[in-house]
């Protein structure tokens, strides 16, 4: 660049300063787009793409507390089966024969304790104070659409099936149980395998969400970050440069100072 005068110079050293400090504010975010002034329809489409990858972030996190609940969920319909399945086994002895009035109230006592499990079961289980045995449909949005777990109100599906009330001190009670704990046992499964299916959809619409992820900031990188080799060999040049006018500039004075001198 050719200094004609020290104004031309002062106005280009100037120039030269706040380019390098423009470039120095991007190599020290690693972005290319500091403001709007550099690119503003680049800036405005990374940060559509920055606010779709925080949905696409938060989305997974109410997914994630989708899977955690449906996993309790389940978890406790299995201890309900197998308290179940241990009542079952009790009324099926209960039909025994040669058992005593005396045995069968010792095994309909046993068989007590296990009903109780699973009342508490369902009236304690819980997830993040959301209780897992209402009927009810929990929604998980994923920023792109909603996700739902289906819960059910267990506790009113066994009492209308009789399963707290069974009677095995008599061997008709306990064929009565048989049939009913038979049933009760066959909704439970449905419902853990209606779980499982919910955890598994749950869980690809996660990858899901990551893949979109990982995409739009893919995306936003190519738009905004910076080429940092490309940038530090630019503010390399421009500090050469700066030093360089700055040398003529301040050249330029002495020059014009020993003119005046001169003259005087």
């Amino acid at each position: 660049m050719k200094i004609t005068s020290q104004t031309d110079g002062a106005a280009q050293l100037k120039s030269l300063l706040q380019l390098q400090q423009s470039q120095t504010e991007k190599l020290a975010s690693a972005k290319r787009i500091s403001s709007a002034a550099d690119d503003a329809a680049g800036l405005q489409i990374a940060d559509r793409l920055t606010s779709a990858v925080n949905g696409a972030v938060q989305g997974q996190r109410n997914l994630y507390d989708g899977i955690g609940l449906a996993q309790v969920y389940e978890q406790s319909l299995q201890n309900i089966n197998n308290d179940l399945s241990e009542v079952g086994t009790l009324a099926v002895a209960a039909g025994n024969g040669i058992y005593t009035d005396a045995d069968r109230q010792a095994l309909q006592q046993q068989a007590q304790g296990f009903l109780d499990n699973v009342q508490n079961t369902l009236q304690t289980a819980s997830f993040g104070g959301v209780a897992l045995f209402n009927d009810n449909n929990i929604a998980f949005n994923t920023g792109q659409s909603t996700a739902n777990l289906k819960v059910d109100d267990v506790s009113a599906a066994l009492a209308a099936q009789n399963v707290f009330n069974i009677d095995l001190t008599t061997q008709a009670g306990a064929a009565a149980a048989n049939t009913s704990l038979t049933q009760a046992t066959e909704f439970v499964t449905g419902l853990q395998a209606e779980a499982g299916a919910s955890i598994n959809s749950f869980a690809a619409q996660v990858r899901s969400l990551n893949n979109q992820q990982i995409t739009q900031a893919e995306g936003r990188s190519r738009i905004e970050d910076l080429d940092y080799a490309k940038a530090v060999s630019e503010k390399t040049a421009t500090d050469i440069l700066s030093q360089s006018s700055t040398s003529v500039t301040m050249q330029a004075r002495v020059q014009q100072q020993q003119a005046l001198t001169l003259l005087g």
